[in-house]
C-alpha cells in the first residue's frame, strides 16, 4: 500500500521480532510548544532506548502514514502550520490535503496494527467529555475496541469525565489495568479518584495478562500510570472551562491550550515528563512480551 510505509531501519527491528513502541504525533503538532515538542520526542526517544526498545513515531508524512520518523523528521512536523490533527475519519484526506499531520491515539492505534506493533505510549488518552450527555466521545476509545494494541497512558485527559470514560472502555470490552496503584491516574494530576479493579506491579505480570487477553481473541488495552506526587498537578486545579466551550476536534487542544495559559510551564513540564515515563514503562513492557512469545515458542 503506497499510502502507507514503515521505516526500513523499523523493519528490520520488526522482522527480528525486537521490542517496538509506537509513539503518537498529534502531541508535536498539537498538544506542546514546538520546543517542547522536540523535547518531548527526544525524551520518549531516549526512555524506549534506556529499556531496550524501538520508538516508532507515528504520522502522516509526504502524503502517507508513515511509521518510524526520523528525529529531524518531527522537527520537521513540528515546524509546518499546516499540519492537521489526525484521526481514523481524516486519515485518507490528511494524506491527500495537507498530506502532513500528527496522529491522535486512535490513528496511532490503527498504524501501529498495520505495522504489527503491539504497543502504543501517548500522555493521555481521550475520552468521554462532560455534558451532552456522554455523545462527545474520543475515537480512541473506538479504535481501542478495534485493534489489539495496548495503550500507556496517565489516564484519560483532565478535561473529561473520567467516570464515564471509564465505564465505556468497561462496556467496549477494554481493560484498563492500574501500574501499581489501584487507583486510575489522572493525567497530569496523581489521580482521577476513581479505583480500578486491575492492578499490577511488574511488566511480566503485565504482559501476562496482556497475553491472555490477546489469546482469548481481546483487542485494545490499557494501562494506567500515575504522574509521581513532585510532578504532578493538584487535581483541583485542573478541569475544562466550560464557559469557553469548543466542539469537535478542536476540543482537547483548546481545553489543554487554556490549562497552559493559567496554569504556566507547570502544565508543560508535567506533559513532558509524563510522556517521558510512559515511554519507559511501554518500552519495558514491549520487551516483556517479546520474552513472553520466545518463551512460549520454546514450550511449543
Amino acid at each position: 500500500m503506497a499510502s502507507f510505509s514503515i521505516s526500513p531501519e523499523l523493519k528490520q527491528v520488526l522482522e527480528r521480532g525486537k521490542p517496538v513502541v509506537a509513539l503518537e504525533s498529534a502531541v508535536i503538532t498539537h498538544g506542546l510548544p514546538k520546543a517542547a515538542a522536540i523535547d518531548a520526542v527526544r525524551r520518549q526517544w531516549e526512555a524506549c532506548a534506556r529499556v531496550g526498545a524501538a520508538p516508532a513515531v507515528v504520522a502522516v508524512f509526504d502524503g502517507a502514514l508513515r511509521v518510524g520518523l526520523s528525529l529531524d523528521d518531527c522537527a520537521a512536523l513540528a515546524a509546518r502550520r499546516d499540519a492537521v490533527k489526525v484521526s481514523p475519519w481524516n486519515l485518507a484526506s490528511a494524506m491527500t490535503n495537507p498530506g502532513f499531520g500528527g496522529t491522535t491515539v486512535a490513528a496511532t492505534i490503527a498504524a501501529a496494527a498495520l505495522a504489527g506493533i503491539r504497543v502504543a505510549s501517548t500522555g493521555g488518552i481521550g475520552g468521554v467529555h462532560p455534558g451532552r450527555d456522554g455523545q462527545d466521545v474520543s475515537a480512541d476509545l473506538i479504535e481501542l475496541s478495534r485493534r489489539a494494541v495496548c495503550v500507556v497512558c496517565a489516564g484519560p485527559k483532565s478535561t473529561l469525565d473520567a467516570g464515564a470514560t471509564l465505564e465505556r472502555l468497561e462496556t467496549l470490552g477494554v481493560p484498563v489495568i492500574g501500574w501499581q496503584s489501584s487507583l486510575l491516574a489522572g493525567f497530569l494530576a496523581v489521580s482521577a479518584g476513581l479505583r480500578l479493579p486491575i492492578r499490577v506491579d511488574t511488566v511480566d505480570e503485565l504482559a501476562s495478562i496482556l497475553g491472555s487477553h490477546w489469546a482469548l481473541d481481546g483487542e485494545g488495552a490499557v494501562v494506567s500510570q500515575p504522574l509521581t506526587s513532585d510532578l504532578a498537578i493538584p487535581i483541583a486545579e485542573l478541569g475544562a472551562d466550560e464557559s469557553a466551550l469548543v466542539r469537535g476536534p478542536d476540543r482537547t487542544p483548546a481545553e489543554l491550550s487554556r490549562l497552559q495559559a493559567r496554569l504556566g510551564d507547570r502544565v508543560i513540564q508535567a506533559n513532558v515528563a509524563l510522556l517521558e515515563r510512559n515511554a519507559r514503562l511501554a518500552g519495558a513492557l514491549s520487551a516483556a512480551l517479546v520474552r513472553l512469545q520466545v518463551a512460549a515458542a520454546a514450550h511449543g
